[in-house]
């Protein structure tokens, strides 16, 4: 195995991708490409590459994973797009993912739970936006299904009612003009609340 080319990476100047026999290998922090004296044009031997990848690369991805999970909860597409951004190889990262998920660390389930949560009490997001996001954050369907759907964990109908109580600023719905109506209408579709919710919370006013 000879390398090829060692190239600093454009997000990160202390990071730096190498390439093994002209094929990207992996990305390795300056002070482990300054430790174990890796050169453009030099050999790497078996022993050394095998060493890097399945010790020194999984210790630093799980490092990264770890760091990044300590802000707040992801979801396991976040964390594989996270390492993926630091040129980890793909199979250090399906084991890092493999140890994160069976320690808890990563739990789709609990995230989607924590998440509609937090959308729908504190943002006032509705399920079409909330919904939305999540597939965007990779969690599939069935996951969320069973929280976003359910009545008694998310009460789409009694937000849309405050937001909709928030915007009236004490007016009542019956004085305004149908443009305005219209206006608020349209607000409330774009926080993401069913047409339903909001038709309920508007007859509420009527």
């Amino acid at each position: 195995m000879i390398i090829t080319k060692i190239e600093k990476q454009k997000n990160n100047n202390k990071r730096y991708s190498i390439f093994i026999d002209n094929e990207f290998a992996f990305g390795i922090d300056e002070i482990d490409l300054l430790y174990y004296k890796l050169k453009e044009n030099e050999p790497l031997d078996e022993e050394r590459y095998n060493y890097i990848a399945n010790k020194l690369l999984l210790k630093r991805a799980k490092d990264k994973a770890l760091k990044y999970l300590g802000y707040k909860m992801r979801s396991k597409k976040q964390v594989i797009k996270k390492l993926q951004e630091y040129e980890f190889p793909p199979e250090v990262i399906a084991k890092v993912i493999k140890v994160l998920e069976r320690y808890n660390y990563i739990n789709d389930d609990e995230f989607a739970k924590a998440f509609i949560k937090d959308k729908i009490n504190l943002k006032k997001h509705g399920v079409f936006k909330i919904k939305y996001d999540l597939k965007m954050l990779g969690i599939e369907e069935e996951i969320f299904s069973k929280y976003l759907y359910n009545e008694k964990f998310v009460k789409e109908e009694e937000k849309a009612k405050e937001l909709l109580d928030k915007k009236l600023n004490g007016r009542c719905l019956q004085d305004l003009e149908y443009k305005e109506k219209q206006k608020i209408y349209a607000y409330l579709a774009r926080r993401g609340f069913s047409y339903d919710s909001i038709n309920k919370a508007f007859n509420h006013y009527n």
